[in-house]
């Protein structure tokens, strides 16, 4: 087993949430925040230029307190297969959204997530209740506006004007909604992971199948201390099959030379595990959660209710775990309350989609959750992180 110390050299592989801003945008907004939190921590960053790591993944190197320690930062694409599953309109959304809701209606998803983290609960319910509640008010009130001139004895056709603007004003006010509350943004991700959890979207298995076999010979060229896959938001959930690809591969991943972690943020893992069709999630969670070489590292914060916090993967989804075998992954809170002055805090707190990014963003007071120390700092995540 790599013993813990500094890290002279580490590779890093980030699986994204579902987003179809691709490693432009992310590589774009590690530099910024990077030069923003870097002050607070005392790490002098220097971050190189992207570029293309095959056809699979964007790369850009990170240079530590002037070569003390080195990161190739890999940015994995699985941003087209986004795009394709990103519904274009109302109408897609919606054609995605009820079969969802009914397959999260049968698992009793919201009603077993109410027992173990009530927010996240409420996060899956709103958006359903406020897309349909939107559109049938509207649909409603442009029926009443199209039918009222003609029970009044007018011309039929003066319906047609206000119950055209009542619909076309129900479309902007919903896009408005979206804007501030993010409701299709969640509906769109619920859309898209209950049918992977079902097997019904074959390109992004093959798609981490290519990302492990892509992973595995970079690793085997690396001369890199430690190896770390880091996982945001929906990235949590997919970095399980990916690690379990990976011990196909590699079955002593971690235990030799190089030091291997799992880091995951903002976990929405119960999400999709909670599906009674998530039967290979489970399983595959079961042996990345058993492996001695897989040093996995949970970070959430209360405030977001777009991930379950502070619950123990395995154990919500009814997966137990052998005896003697150390329990992972370790959690540990990313206090966002604490990262910033109360005024900052109270404006932040207020966005959901801010709240559920604040991971891979600087904050304006150091706390012990460091997204940049941890990525390219010197010290190592079993030396930051001890069991």
């Amino acid at each position: 087993m790599p013993a813990a110390g500094g890290v002279r050299k580490r590779l890093v592989f980030y699986f994204s949430g579902f987003d179809p801003r691709g490693p432009a945008h992310y590589h774009a907004l590690y530099d910024e925040q990077a030069k923003l939190h870097t002050p607070l921590n005392g790490l002098e960053l220097d971050v190189g230029k992207r570029r293309r790591s095959g056809k699979l993944a964007n790369a850009w190197t990170i240079t530590s307190n002037g070569g003390e320690t080195v990161t190739d930062y890999e940015f994995l694409r699985w941003d087209d297969i986004i795009r394709n599953r990103w519904p274009k309109n109302e109408w897609q959304l919606l054609k995605s959204a009820i079969p969802t809701y009914w397959v999260f209606l049968k698992s009793n998803l919201v009603g077993r997530l109410l027992k173990i983290a009530w927010a996240s609960a409420l996060t899956v319910s709103y958006p359903i209740i406020a897309f349909l509640g939107l559109l049938i008010v509207g649909l409603l009130s442009a029926v009443a506006a199209g039918v009222l001139p003609n029970l009044l004895g007018w011309p039929w056709w003066i319906g047609i004007p206000p119950a055209a603007g009542i619909l076309l004003g129900t479309i902007f006010l919903g896009r408005w909604l979206d804007d501030r509350f993010r409701s299709f943004w969640l509906l769109r991700v619920y859309g898209a992971m209950q049918p992977w959890a079902y097997g019904k979207i074959p390109e992004l298995d093959e798609r981490i199948r290519e990302f492990a076999k892509d992973m595995v010979g970079k690793i085997r060229a690396s001369d890199a201390d430690e190896v770390l896959l880091v996982g945001h938001s929906v990235g949590t959930i997919l970095t399980i099959p990916l690690v379990a690809e990976l011990l196909k591969l590699e079955p002593e991943l971690g235990t030799k030379e190089q030091a291997f972690g799992l880091v995951s943020l903002g976990n929405c893992l119960p999400l999709v595990s909670l599906l009674h069709g998530s039967k290979q999630l489970r399983t595959d969670l079961r042996t990345v959660a058993t492996a001695p070489g897989v040093r996995w590292v949970d970070f959430s914060a209360k405030r977001d209710g777009a991930s379950v916090t502070q619950v123990d993967p395995l154990k919500v989804s009814g997966i137990s775990r052998p005896t003697g075998v150390p329990v992972r992954p370790q959690q540990f809170p990313a206090r966002i309350v604490k990262m910033f002055p109360p005024e900052v805090y109270d404006v932040i707190k207020k966005d959901i989609f801010r709240i559920h990014f604040q991971y891979i963003m600087a904050g304006q007071i150091l706390t012990d959750y460091d997204f940049f120390a941890i990525t390219a700092g010197p010290r190592s995540l079993a030396e930051r992180f001890p069991e």
